[in-house]
């Protein structure tokens, strides 16, 4: 089976069809070939192409990347997995319960672990192995090299319950999203110091608790084997081993096809190639000139047909049969791709234009809900997903995904596209079309209103692009502290066309 996955834009959760009370329906449901469990084979070797081998076995470093989570994924716990919805759920093979217990005066989670659930060095799974991970992840000691500290950095304290298993986590501010921490979750050995944190995870693991054991990762090669954990307490896993094999993106097809890896998510390219390979397209296209003859007549015929001598002819008829080789190695390959399957599904993922209100322009939220009027969106989630087959409906929820319980369409708050009432936006924020305008202040008019937000008045502003030395902007130069709808929009499109990442900066409120 290959695999194709979209891009970023306006994409609901893969899921079931759904109803009212459920989040609604989903954009589409899933292309996968669902099999019950005991339809699959016991034993043998998946071959998954990954882009790298993981530079560093911690995910909460910089430079981990989806092979880093895969990998943690199977040798590592996770305490709460998302259901076919969606959903966090707690994962039965290391969790019994996990609940808030208190919200007032504090918020308590208390966290049952699983009486089977130890390391593969014979420790319980437990309350130290919280600790350590909460104290390395918390951004209170800069020793540690963390890429991120949400929600760790909200726990007051965590102690020992009612007795071993019980684990409770105390938070000095409520935390809503306390079910995406602790997963993974590190051994104590990891998390403990911030030697072992920075350094020590990141080519192996000596300690794990997964239905997998991570074996030799070998860069010559360019795979990491994880083989079936025969400790392991749950369900056991039903391959033997997983290979993951790093494959450029480009060269996958041919991968596929040499049996090099057995699954592989690919590009539009190579979705169109095992399309073109499955329709019986390019078959006999493996002859090439002078198939029938051998090289010395080969040589000798050519010469006599284009004037050359044999020296010269040889050269080219090389070059010709080089040619030829590669017609039929590229026929060869769309013969094995036949084998295969692409499926192409929407990712539980989306992209945002974030509108950073802190200064300039978009300080106004008049200019901002503008901007957000003369977007758009259907037109963008449409440039990204309408090529690769998809639907295209943009999010309506920053919180959830359509089809996922909490989600709710809150799009209407702002109004759709209107590139009328954004210019009666803007007008009314002090703008005019085409020529220079006053800095504009807020309805109210007072001192402190008319100040920039650090508290300079705009008669004192610094001279300098897209302003003159009154404070005037000139509307419709090309420039980031002006107002060009135009060079936003632009913008919006660019990011669309190029699978961009989110804006670092957050969206102020009234985006």
């Amino acid at each position: 089976m290959a695999l194709l996955t979209s891009g970023v834009l306006a994409l609901p959760l893969l899921a079931g069809c759904g109803t009212d009370d459920d989040g609604g329906q989903v954009a589409a449901g899933p292309d996968i070939a669902a099999t019950t469990r005991d339809q699959v084979g016991d034993g043998g070797v998946l071959r998954w192409a990954v882009d790298n081998l993981p530079e560093t076995l911690n995910t909460f470093q910089a430079d981990a990347d989806a092979a880093t989570t895969r990998v943690a994924g199977a040798v590592l716990p996770h305490l709460f997995v998302l259901d076919a919805k969606g959903r966090p759920v707690a994962d039965p093979d290391y969790l019994e319960k996990a609940e808030v217990v208190l919200r007032e005066p504090k918020q308590v989670v208390l966290y049952k672990l699983n009486q089977q659930a130890v390391w593969s060095d014979g420790r319980e799974v437990g309350a130290p192995d919280f600790v350590a991970q909460w104290r390395a992840l918390n951004g209170k000691d800069s020793a540690y090299w963390t890429a991120r500290n949400a929600g760790y950095d909200r726990i007051e304290k965590i102690e020992r319950g009612a007795n071993d298993l019980e684990v409770r986590v105390t938070f000095a501010k409520p935390y809503a999203d306390w079910k995406s921490l602790f997963s993974p979750l590190y051994p104590k050995q990891v998390t403990g110091t911030p030697e072992s944190f920075n350094e020590g995870a990141r080519g192996t693991l000596k300690v794990t608790a997964g239905p997998f054991n991570l074996g030799a990762i070998d860069k010559k090669t360019g795979t990491a084997a994880l083989s079936r954990n025969p400790r392991w307490w749950g369900r056991p896993a039903k391959l033997d081993t997983l290979v993951l094999t790093a494959v450029a993106r480009a060269n996958r097809p041919a991968a596929l096809a040499a049996g090099k890896v057995d699954l592989a998510e690919i590009d539009r390219a190579g979705a169109d190639r095992i399309a073109l390979a499955r329709r019986g397209g390019d078959r006999g296209a493996a002859r090439g000139p002078n198939a029938s003859l051998t090289p010395a007549q080969a040589t000798l015929s050519w010469a006599l047909a284009n004037g050359m001598d044999e020296i010269k002819a040889q050269e080219e008829l090389e070059a010709r049969r080089k040619k030829a080789e590669a017609v039929k190695v590229y026929a060869d390959e769309q013969k094995a791709l036949a084998r295969f399957t692409v499926r192409k599904s929407l990712e539980p993922a989306y992209t945002q234009l974030a509108l950073n209100g802190a200064s300039g322009p978009l300080a106004d939220e008049r200019v901002r809900r503008a901007v957000a009027r003369a977007l758009d969106r259907q037109e963008l989630a449409e440039v990204v997903l309408k090529p690769l087959g998809l639907p295209a409906k943009p999010v309506g929820s920053h919180l959830a995904l359509a089809g996922q319980q909490a989600y709710a369409d809150n799009s209407a708050a702002l109004g759709g596209t209107d590139p009328k009432a954004a210019q009666a936006l803007l007008a009314d924020a002090g703008w005019r079309p085409g020529g220079k305008v006053a800095r504009p202040v807020t309805k109210a008019g007072s001192e402190a209103e008319k100040k920039e937000p650090g508290g300079q008045d705009d008669s004192k502003r610094p001279a300098g692009p897209g302003t003159g030395n009154d404070g005037l902007y000139i509307v419709g130069q090309d420039d980031e502290r002006n107002g060009d709808l135009s060079v936003v929009a632009a913008r919006a499109r660019a990011a669309a066309d190029g699978l961009a990442e989110p804006a670092a900066a957050p969206a102020a409120p009234g985006t």
